[in-house]
């Protein structure tokens, strides 16, 4: 993330990049440094300081927004990984952001398989699972129920056959 950083600085500051520069430029150089050092509070202080730059134009802020949930993933992934039990208050505490938001965003992980795990709403806790090898009896049972299934298909349409065949 260093040589990004050093990259971005690179271009902004050569021969080339001193005649783009602007408060536009400013406002992406800041967000790739809040992006490089994986910090929410960064990105979200850079929104408030240019929002001219960031939030008019609908391409830019699509991608920002993509950008932001990626960030809140990883820093959530950060956060929880030592755990196999957490309380989600605290989750929300650490990152600072409201309790509402954070249950949303881990349930939508739990459910994209992001991680491994369930929420306990009436704890107020999440509940984190080793990631489970992938069961080969079970891999193998559905092979053999789907195999079986092509075998039951072929032998009803011969007898259909042989049935209209003796009519």
């Amino acid at each position: 993330s260093d040589r990004t950083e050093v990259d971005i600085s690179g271009m902004i500051t050569g021969k080339r990049g001193v005649k783009y520069a602007g408060r536009d430029v400013e406002a992406m150089s800041a967000i790739a440094k809040a992006a490089a050092t994986r910090s929410l509070k960064e990105y979200e202080a850079v929104l408030v300081k240019y929002p001219h730059e960031l939030q008019d134009d609908l391409l830019i802020k699509h991608h920002l927004g993509t950008l932001q949930e990626q960030l809140l993933e990883s820093n959530l992934i950060r956060i929880i990984e030592p755990y196999s039990c957490v309380e989600i208050e605290h989750v929300a505490s650490l990152i600072d952001m409201p309790l509402v938001v954070i249950e949303k965003k881990l349930s939508q992980m739990i459910l994209d398989g992001k991680f491994n795990g369930i929420l306990d709403q009436g704890k107020g806790q999440l509940v984190v699972y080793e990631d489970a090898d992938s069961d080969k009896a079970m891999e193998k049972g559905l092979k053999v129920i789907e195999n079986m299934d092509k075998v039951v298909t072929s032998l009803f349409s011969r007898s259909d056959a042989l049935r209209s065949m003796m009519i």
